[in-house]
């Protein structure tokens, strides 16, 4: 289970940057709490421990219909939503304390819905619903036929390809994954893993975007162009001082980034996304 004193993960959706800001400055400001939070990236892959929805935005609304939360995926709206919603709500302007307050209600009853659920590996994994990638439209006049070009084909069978200079984070994973008969190859450079990705059928490859002598986007971007028929899913594995550039990695195709460090758990979380996980 999640360690209690370390932060807690918040998806914001539907907020304006100045918005945000003013979220990030209190969080940072508020270390003295029993509970802390933080906001993920918009490009992590990372699950949130919870989710906090602007109501006064139809769009994120919208998108908040498609997650289908409950208490393992808990929901606060911030504003008056225009129609009755069965979340906890916050008014604005904002109480901070008030805010704070509901916050921890939602995590305390998370944890006891983790506390006596089965801890396997894959407990959550179909109680998660998959983050859309793309904006839905509320209008959609696209040919059919066109869809169909689109569509790439799925890997015959799931595999992942780790690329970094040591192998100790595929040994772990490569455990995880050994009950879900998911095969981890482990590669020490770029130049390597050409020969892993055109020769094997690959699902996921993770990156070490900070390996030397390379540039990650341009990795990614040759890899996805080596798979433009298939379905493959490129994310880099990063430490906290690395810069993820959102420009560049939307230009390369890049899926996301993960902390290495987030536990084996959250790990598969996220890669579920991307993997059938049979059992």
């Amino acid at each position: 289970m999640k360690n209690h004193n370390a932060p807690f993960a918040i998806r914001f959706i539907g907020f304006s940057a100045r918005e945000i800001n003013i979220f990030d400055a209190t969080f940072s400001v508020e270390q003295n709490r029993p509970r802390q939070y933080y906001r993920l990236s918009a490009d992590s892959l990372q699950e949130p421990d919870l989710y906090l929805v602007n109501a006064d935005d139809l769009k994120a609304l919208a998108t908040l219909a498609d997650m289908e939360p409950n208490n393992l995926r808990p929901v606060l709206l911030v504003g008056a939503p225009q129609v009755e919603l069965p979340f906890a709500t916050v008014e604005r302007p904002i109480r901070w304390l008030k805010l704070f307050d509901a916050l921890d209600t939602l995590i305390e009853r998370r944890l006891i819905m983790l506390a006596k659920q089965n801890r396997a590996n894959g407990a959550l994994l179909n109680s998660l619903p998959e983050r859309r990638r793309r904006e839905r439209l509320d209008l959609d006049l696209t040919d059919p036929l066109e869809y169909e070009r689109m569509r790439s084909k799925s890997p015959q069978s799931d595999r992942i390809l780790v690329i970094d200079e040591q192998s100790t984070f595929r040994d772990d994973l490569a455990v995880t994954m050994a009950d879900h008969v998911v095969p981890v190859e482990w590669v020490g450079s770029p130049e390597a893993a050409a020969e892993v990705y055109t020769q094997l059928s690959i699902s996921v490859v993770l990156i070490n975007p900070q390996l030397t002598r390379f540039d990650p986007y341009d990795l990614c971007s040759s890899i996805k162009q080596q798979h433009e028929s298939t379905r493959i899913a490129v994310i880099f594995l990063i430490d906290k001082d690395f810069a993820y550039d959102h420009v560049r990695a939307q230009q390369a195709a890049c899926d996301g980034f993960l902390s290495r460090h987030l536990d084996q758990s959250q790990i598969l979380l996220a890669l579920g996304k991307f993997l059938s996980l049979r059992r």
